[in-house]
């Protein structure tokens, strides 16, 4: 079998080569180069093959793959007038230069775009995908995290937890860097961060070796805003958001400003997001006499006699205030070298009120008991970021090195007041008091180098380096009766009732090669990263020096990724991609801190979990027609010592922690398509068709020294659908429609119910589009709903969250600057994955 796919592999590249290249450069009337522009060489012949290229950043450009005979030569760019001329290739191998191309503006036509145009939604490169944000009009006025939502092949729960294709294990990034979010910060950063301040996000499932390898569903980037524009550029708008139901409205400020020059290129990005959410939780749980049995293909085969009843109902109200800024500069040295410093912060405040009422029945005894628990919470959770980064040009090529140093922080600090009363027979009267004065900080180090061979190859090494450390201490008291203080307050006696410290530190040291080549229609990059991780873990759970328990542990591991691609004639591209990833068991998952919010369900990490591995298979097809375009994609991804929540019940009390799997595998089919209907409507769906199995789980629960089965070998089959309608109505005005469905899917220990989802978004541009204004509902049909069943071998439970509900807001934004610059590719913060001639993609 590898003789074959190596005698195929190289079949390829021996054809590819015996044809021409046709070489030029794009420049606009004032001589200025203009990159990302559309080149086609398109066959006089009956077949009418058409070959194609985009041109770079310096407007040059290069359409391989070209076989001898008689052709069209095309240039199209939106604004401009086309530019056609025969071009006649005589020989194989022969190089054609067509020079300098000046494209003129069409003021005809860039009147009419600026009245009916709208920007590609998404671009297809060989190994990511990319979604522009200013196209999603029910995003006007959101969160980062709300805008997420929206985004094929992303979900985000109730908690703000992120997930891609089914898995938690992702990476958030920002500009193609960690930048200080982490499992345990991340969904409040993605609350506070303004989906405005975003300009593109990129999924990459398969990232190459160059990347770090975390996260085994891959990576998720969101490019920030920086325009490139010569002179300046900015926007400021403002709106506000009302929640059926909410006590008040909430509001949204946001500002972009840009100013570039030859020496510099500054940005600045500024956010403020103020809120009030109200939302139900319930849960239904029944406890059963767990019957002795040896053998058993489901747990529910050991439930007895029902023992329990309990029923909880709890109403939900929060405040919250966010800021987020960030500002940086880019400065020209030389005409080869560029230093860049960024900053970047979020911070506010969240307070928040639950009452949740519990009625507990005994079934032996026919007792009810009924009470009820109230939850305070408040605090800050600021953090930040600092970045320097240098880069230098070798060559003209695109040879360059670069290198860059972050610094990040992130700190949480908040009391926590839990204060219990008996509504109805017995039940302990008590307050509580939980504080927690967490405290991240992470540095990163990269060294990249770029090689260009030639027009089609490029080879890259580097070095990366990593530290983070995580201090997690948790104090709990009960308040005991105060006395009135001499300023009128209450001044109470306490009690210690827990005490946890939990210090981590991590470090990573690696290095990595890659070599990418087109070869005519055939594209090719192959990756090596190898790691070594050292952690050392300190946790105490009484005030005492001698009390520290330490564990250290250092492994190293290696990374490969290969990615190929085959253009076919008339616009088909077939594509398949191979990478290695790790999951590393970070922050609540190994803190054997235990949250004691709800009496009735304790949640604690488990300091033993092992990284998970996993393998990744892709394989893409790509088709474009001139109002179609279609993805079709088949992943598998196999995942060793993966990490599951898993419960158990105990008294009465659901515990809940995480255990490594032996094993877990998950396939699917993912479909997307885009089609323009007609000049009005065009359309966006996305299909995700997906298979998963795992293997049983065993735990501890009683302590005894022996392993009990939590669950035993599953597998199941879900899906779940999106479809993007996105309207243009006369006088400026633009609609988009917005709906999701997923099916209902098996977790561990039981599934989720299916949810249902539809957005509206409408927007009107005034003052020659330097003015705009979004309105937008979020879940119009309020039909936002989480709901799980869960089962183990003494318990079943149901529970469901409804959320704020349906949301209407309403944006403006004025936009000022150097309105008519010339198009660019984003020039930082997206991700180069290696391969030379791999970026030019299928806009959708």
């Amino acid at each position: 079998m590898k003789k074959i796919l190596f005698l195929m592999v190289a079949m390829f590249a021996v054809m590819a080569m015996e044809a021409a290249v046709v070489k030029g450069k794009i420049v606009d009337a004032g001589g200025s180069a203009l990159d990302f522009v559309n080149v086609v060489v398109i066959s006089k012949s009956d077949n009418g093959a058409v070959y194609g290229a985009i041109s770079d950043e310096k407007g040059h450009f290069a359409v391989e793959g070209v076989p001898a005979g008689d052709y069209w030569f095309e240039v199209k760019f939106v604004g401009y007038q086309s530019v056609k001329k025969e071009v006649t290739i005589k020989s194989l191998n022969e190089e054609v230069k067509i020079g300098q191309i000046v494209l003129r503006e069409d003021a005809k036509l860039l009147g009419e775009v600026e009245v009916v145009g709208q920007a590609s939604q998404m671009r297809f490169d060989i190994d990511k995908k990319v979604f522009n944000v200013d196209q999603n009009l029910a995003a006007s006025g959101a969160s980062a995290s709300e805008m997420l939502q929206g985004i094929p092949s992303v979900d985000v729960d109730n908690e703000g937890n992120v997930s891609l294709r089914n898995s938690s294990s992702v990476e958030v990034w920002i500009n193609g860097k960690p930048s200080g979010l982490t499992e345990e910060n991340r969904a409040q950063i993605l609350e506070q961060m303004p989906a405005g301040s975003i300009e593109a996000v990129e999924i990459i499932t398969n990232p190459s070796a160059k990347f770090n390898p975390e996260g085994t569903a891959g990576i998720i980037n969101l490019v920030m805003k920086k325009d490139r524009k010569a002179g300046y550029y900015g926007s400021v708008s403002g709106g506000g958001m009302y929640n059926i139901g909410s006590p008040a409205p909430g509001a949204n400020l946001g500002a972009n400003f840009n100013y570039n020059s030859g020496l510099v290129d500054f940005y600045v990005n500024f956010g403020v997001r103020y809120m009030n959410h109200e939302s139900n939780n319930y849960t239904d749980r029944y406890s059963f006499e767990r019957l002795p049995m040896d053998s058993y293909t489901d747990v529910r085969e050991q439930w007895g006699d029902t023992l329990f009843h309990l029923n909880t109902l709890s109403a939900n109200r929060s405040q919250f205030l966010g800021l987020f800024g960030r500002m940086g500069a880019d400065f020209h040295i030389t005409k080869k070298s560029t230093i860049g410093i960024s900053v970047m912060g979020h911070g506010g405040t969240n307070n928040s009120k639950n009452l949740n009422t519990y009625t507990r029945e005994d079934w032996a005894t026919m007792d009810t008991i009924i009470y009820e628990r109230e939850n305070q919470q408040g605090g800050m959770r600021p953090s930040y970021s600092v970045s320097l980064d240098y880069a230098y040009e070798i060559d003209p090529k695109g040879s360059e090195v670069r290198t860059s140093i972050e610094y990040s922080g992130h700190n949480r600090s908040g009391d926590y007041i839990y204060k219990q009363r008996a509504l109805q027979g017995y039940s302990p009267e008590y307050t509580q008091i939980q504080r927690q004065n967490g405290h991240n900080q992470n540095v990163n180090y990269k060294l990249d180098y770029t090689q260009k061979i030639g027009q089609t190859q490029k080879v890259e090494a580097g070095l990366y380096g990593s530290w983070q450390q995580r201090l997690a201490p948790s104090r709990a008291w009960n308040l005991l009766d105060g006395e009135e203080g001499l300023d009128g307050s209450t001044i109470y006696n306490s009690v210690l009732i827990q005490f946890n410290d939990f210090n981590y530190e991590e470090w990573i040291a690696a290095m990595y090669a890659t070599y990418g080549a087109k070869f005519g229609p055939f594209s090719m990059s192959v990756g090596l990263r190898g790691e070594y991780t050292n952690t050392f873990v300190r946790t105490r759970d009484v005030e005492e020096e001698s009390a520290w328990e330490e564990s250290r542990r250092g492994y190293f591991q290696v990374y490969p990724t290969a990615f190929l691609s085959y253009a076919f004639p008339n616009n088909h591209e077939l594509q398949a991609n191979y990478t290695r990833r790790i999951n590393r068991p970070r922050g609540r998952q190994i803190n054997s801190f235990r949250d004691m919010s709800d009496s009735t369900n304790i949640s604690f990490g488990n300091p033993l979990l092992d990284p998970e591995i996993s393998s990744a298979v892709e394989l893409n097809y790509l088709k474009t027609w001139d109002n179609h375009a279609i993805s079709a994609g088949l992943y598998y991804r196999f995942s060793d010592n993966a990490i599951e929540r898993v419960r158990y019940l105990d008294n009465n009390v659901m515990f809940s922690t995480f255990e490594n799997v032996s094993l877990r595998q998950s396939a699917g089919l993912e479909i997307v398509a885009k089609n323009k209907v007609t000049k009005w409507l065009n359309l966006t769906t996305t299909v995700n068709c997906y298979y998963a199995a795992m293997d049983s789980v065993f735990y501890d629960t009683d302590l005894d020294g022996e392993l009990d089965l939590l669950y035993p070998f599953q597998q199941s089959f879900s899906w779940n659908a999106r479809l993007m309608a996105n309207f243009l109505i006369p006088m400026g005005w633009s609609a988009q429609l917005t709906g999701m469905y997923r099916s209902a899917d098996v977790v561990a220990q039981g599934k989720m119910n299916s949810q249902y989802v539809v957005d509206l978004g409408v927007r009107k541009s005034f003052l020659d589009r330097k003015l705009n204004l979004a309105l937008s509902i979020r879940d119009l049909l309020n039909s936002r709903r989480w709901a799980s069943t869960t089962w183990g071998d003494n318990f079943w439970q149901y529970s469901s969250h409804e959320p704020r509900g349906t949301m209407f807001s309403v944006t403006l934004t004025y936009n000022f600057g150097n309105m008519r610059a010339k198009k660019q590719r984003p020039q930082s913060g997206g991700m180069d994955m290696g391969g030379e001639g791999m970026d030019e993609g299928m806009d959708f």
